[in-house]
């Protein structure tokens, strides 16, 4: 098994996907969502790929964490428009990606704070293979300050953090 999975979420997310596996199939595997849950032993990055909105949707519905079940990895990267934003027109509190860094164990989790052009996920020009590791990595060099990485909170800082996106009345 090789040290990057790749994987999707839509079909969008399912062609860059293919792209970015082409350039760089000797470091990666794609590999459909689904069967990560199974994948509880491995050790490397993990790129989800797909639509922001996607991601939300099944954070909503079944959850990121639920689709990832067993998955082992404890680094994620969620290759997406702004998951590490806020969206409060939708009633998040919280990023999808500071979520997911909350809910998995030991888990480093990079997501994006805009706009991410398909494009340069389908391309790679967001990503660089890792001096240290055999793996991909995401890369700021062509696209200053978007990505960030997410760690745990303790749980104050969860509250603390979500409570200042309440629309709470001031007294």
């Amino acid at each position: 098994m090789k040290d990057t999975l790749i994987t999707y979420v839509d079909e969008d997310g399912r062609k860059a996907a293919r792209s970015l596996w082409g350039r760089y199939a000797d470091i990666s595997d794609m590999v459909p969502i689904n069967s990560l849950k199974w994948r509880s032993n491995f050790v490397g990055m993990l790129i989800v790929i797909g639509h922001g909105r996607t991601m939300v949707d099944m954070g909503r519905y079944i959850g990121l964490d639920n689709v990832l079940g067993d998955f082992g990895g404890s680094f994620i990267v969620l290759a997406a428009c702004e998951v590490g934003m806020v969206h409060e027109s939708i009633g998040e509190l919280q990023s999808i990606a500071q979520g997911l860094a909350n809910t998995r164990k030991n888990c480093f989790v990079w997501g994006t704070v805009r706009d991410l052009p398909k494009q340069s996920v389908a391309d790679g020009t967001c990503f660089y293979k890792s001096p240290l590791f055999n793996w991909l990595q995401p890369a700021n060099d062509n696209f200053p300050g978007l990505w960030i990485r997410y760690e745990k909170q303790s749980d104050d800082e969860q509250a603390i953090s979500m409570l200042s996106k309440l629309k709470l009345p001031e007294s």
